[in-house]
């Protein structure tokens, strides 16, 4: 039976790779101070809004998820998929959303890796996985494995895949013997495009987002009613939105997503009318399993209703 000591970076990349992710990375189970630090600034200034759950502190100590947790493993995945143009009568679904909800799809590759990571090991319970559903500083932890950088528009930039990526990772009890630690350059440069397109201007500073005035915030995760000036802003999205995103260079040349469970087609695709919205109101059951299922049919027209959407009649 191997012992932990002889698994090496290559070996945990290769089979990340084989099981599905795009890029991984190995860093110690801290978080730096400086994220710390600028975490609880931005809380302390009340830009996440309504979200409550930011203000889980256990986002800064992963020895509280899982103890004695020496080892964070961060895992990259590719959703990118193609930009799609505005159309009147039609609200746009952002990218992320299109197809199926990534959450499963992280659950189900974790769930490989650390069964692999056990047996690997010949140890059990030395791993906890996470996604963003988990109180996890997750981009801080990225960037200290030299997956990337943090972007003016606050998203991780990965150096091959851009912004469109979504983070998993796991805490573990192992250690290993070459963390790949990377030095934190900026390399967004005097480029601000995200802040300059965003057009409600959440992106208040680089590197600072006020999620209140964010088009993704009121359109995904707020319960209230959106804001008149946010609704006049809205150049056309009825779920999430991509702008920030569409508008990096880092972007232009990244590759589309493999993954069949992103696509349009296998989930409500990248267009919402009203007929399609009244349709679902006989069968809401074809959000399931799809990120809008957070918002449900009712909010969806809701949101189409208040933001004033063109939508065909």
């Amino acid at each position: 039976m191997h012992s932990f000591e002889e698994i090496s970076f290559d070996e945990v990349k290769e089979k990340a790779l084989q099981i599905g992710w795009d890029d991984v990375g190995i860093t110690p189970a801290r978080i730096p101070e400086a994220d710390i630090a600028d975490y609880l600034t931005w809380l302390s200034k009340g830009y996440h809004g309504d979200l409550a759950y930011m203000e889980n502190k256990m986002r800064c100590a992963p020895q509280e998820l899982l103890p004695n947790a020496k080892t964070a493993i961060l895992f990259i995945t590719n959703y990118k998929q193609e930009k799609v143009p505005f159309q009147q009568g039609k609200g746009i679904i952002a990218s992320y959303a299109r197809g199926r909800d990534y959450h499963h799809l992280h659950r189900k590759r974790l769930k490989t890796f650390i069964h692999w990571l056990e047996q690997r090991s010949g140890q059990q319970g030395i791993a906890k996985g996470f996604s963003d559903s988990t109180p996890v500083l997750e981009k801080a932890l990225a960037v200290q494995a030299g997956l990337g950088w943090f972007g003016k528009n606050t998203l991780l930039i990965h150096k091959k895949f851009g912004t469109f990526i979504l983070l998993s990772g796991l805490f573990t009890t192992l250690e290993f013997a070459s963390p790949i630690v990377a030095l934190r350059l900026p390399r967004c440069g005097s480029c601000q495009r995200c802040i300059d397109f965003c057009p409600t201007q959440a992106l208040v500073s680089p590197y600072q987002l006020d999620a209140t005035k964010c088009l993704s915030y009121h359109l995904i995760e707020s319960k209230k009613e959106i804001p008149a000036e946010i609704q006049k802003k809205n150049p056309g999205y009825i779920f999430g939105c991509d702008l920030c995103q569409d508008a990096c260079p880092h972007n232009v040349r990244s590759p589309l997503s493999l993954v069949q469970e992103f696509t349009p087609e296998k989930g409500i695709g990248t267009h919402l009318t009203k007929e399609r919205l009244n349709a679902l109101t006989d069968t809401p059951e074809a959000l399931f399993g799809t990120p809008l299922q957070r918002k449900g049919v009712p909010g969806l027209q809701q949101t189409a209703h208040s933001l004033g959407l063109k939508i065909n009649s």
